[in-house]
């Protein structure tokens, strides 16, 4: 029996050994994709005690605690100003990890507080006095601030998520003085979701940071235009957005102009209408990417904010998203032709729903320097990360594979790209000790190597 964790973890085969430890492991880390604050990086935040770090903003760990039955005061009950034992937070915490078989938290949990603490005691009640203790020792000291967290996990590049109005003051500050490169990425939601009830006060917010006065779709184009490039002068290199019903279905330009002008004056739309808003807006966003070269991130199918008692006591983003299931392939397909006859600028794609999986990964086929994104959300597991790798592998090339991200708010995270690499290493260990491809170390470790970071780095700085 192999002991928990220990330096093969994850690595079923020596080649899947050897390449993780000899190509992977030293590699540094482009996370092209995650929610951590630009602020909180530029005033080196401390991140207080255990409880802080772990439990403060990260949803994927509410939903577990939730799941195992923990009251909601000690999973969001902070969010709202209530008292708090932080002590009693963590031990829930405890819990809820110690029975999460087969969870990845278990998994990244564990790494966290190996990598970051040199803590090897697994997580149960009679450890966590321990390692309470210990961690919030040096979680108390400079070394443990949140720039030296990231230097820690040799961060090189990592691509915050950012509202077109935000003015990007402490990513400018962040060039000035910190050797991480810290770069906004343009996720216009505000603009994009017509429907929304604060619609019409954004697109005055917008019109303000870009100097136009937004009264007409070619005001707005010129608007988010502006912006792309003052995000582009600060160092960003990517958009996203989020794609989460159905979001394609042509018009005339005069239609969306009408549709536009409809809802800046307060009324409500059809969802015919929206959709062809959207339509227009994804294809005119995409010329915009193309032209500033920036890379165009798409995430499709998450249903957001299912429990609406959690959304009206507490907001967005604190664990009652899901899969969306619609069918939409046609209108992805049509969309990346429509843009793809002027200019598709470099896309990664990403699915919630692993039921797409091949359908993603043959529509990226389909053009050229589109990606089948690496595993998302609820697929950042074991399962899904080599379900991804598989699919990548049987219908694209493998060594094209711009690796992994975090998508996550917590400053800890990082060690999930260890995490990635590790199943890369064992999925491909596991075909050349098949016999299934040549042992070729030389040009596997390059590839291993490249997929871990160097892809990255040239699929977005190029």
């Amino acid at each position: 029996m192999k002991k928990f964790l220990n330096k093969d973890f994850l690595l079923q085969t020596k080649t899947a050994s050897t390449l993780f430890h000899k190509y992977a492991e030293k590699m540094p880390i482009y996370d092209f994709h995650n929610h951590l604050s630009a602020k909180e990086i530029f005033e080196d935040k401390q991140l207080g005690n255990l409880a802080n770090a772990w439990l403060d903003g990260d949803h994927y760990k509410w939903r577990a605690m939730r799941a195992y039955g923990v009251p909601e005061e000690f999973i969001t009950g902070h969010l709202n100003e209530k008292k708090q034992d932080d002590y009693q937070r963590f031990l829930f915490y405890v819990k809820t990890v110690q029975n999460s078989v087969g969870n990845p938290l278990y998994h990244w949990s564990h790494l966290e507080l190996k990598r970051y603490f040199n803590i090897d005691k697994t997580i149960s009640e009679s450890n966590a006095e321990y390692i309470w203790n210990k961690c919030n020792e040096l979680l108390s000291t400079k070394e443990y601030s949140v720039r030296n967290l990231l230097r820690m996990q040799n961060v090189k590049y990592l691509c915050t998520t950012d509202d077109p109005i935000d003015s990007l003051e402490y990513h400018k500050k962040l060039a000035q003085d910190f050797e991480i490169k810290v770069l906004p990425s343009f996720r216009p939601d505000g603009a994009f979701l017509i429907e929304n009830e604060g619609f019409v006060d954004y697109i005055k917010k917008l019109g303000e940071v870009s100097s136009v006065e937004i009264k007409s779709l070619s005001d707005l184009i010129d608007a988010l235009s502006r912006r792309i490039e003052y995000f582009k002068s600060v160092g960003s290199l990517v958009s996203d957005i989020s794609l989460e019903n159905d979001f394609f279905e042509e018009a005339d330009d005069s239609e969306i102009e009408k549709i536009f002008v409809k809802r800046l004056k307060g009324k409500e739309l059809t969802k015919s209408e929206i959709c062809q808003f959207k339509t227009y807006l994804l294809c005119e966003l995409g010329k915009l990417y193309s032209k500033n070269s920036m890379v165009m991130q798409i995430h499709i199918g998450a249903l957001r904010d299912n429990n609406s008692s959690l959304y009206n006591t507490i907001g967005k983003n604190v664990g009652g998203d899901s899969l969306q299931d619609f069918n939409y392939a046609i209108q992805l397909g049509k969309l990346l032709d429509k843009i793809n006859s002027v200019s598709l600028p470099k896309t990664i794609i990403y699915n919630l729903n692993p039921k797409d999986n091949e359908m993603i990964a043959t529509m990226c086929s389909n053009f050229r320097d589109c990606q089948f994104g690496p595993a998302w959300w609820f697929n950042d597991h074991k399962d899904g990360i080599e379900n991804q790798l598989k699919v990548y592998s049987r219908t694209g090339v493998l060594a094209k594979n711009i690796g992994m991200l975090t998508d996550s708010r917590s400053f800890l995270s990082f060690p999930r790209h260890e995490y990635y690499r590790r199943i890369l290493c064992n999925y491909v260990g596991n075909l050349v000790e098949n016999g299934e491809y040549p042992n070729d170390e030389q040009f596997l470790g390059i590839m291993i190597e490249n997929i871990s970071y160097l892809n990255a780095l040239k699929f977005f700085n190029e």
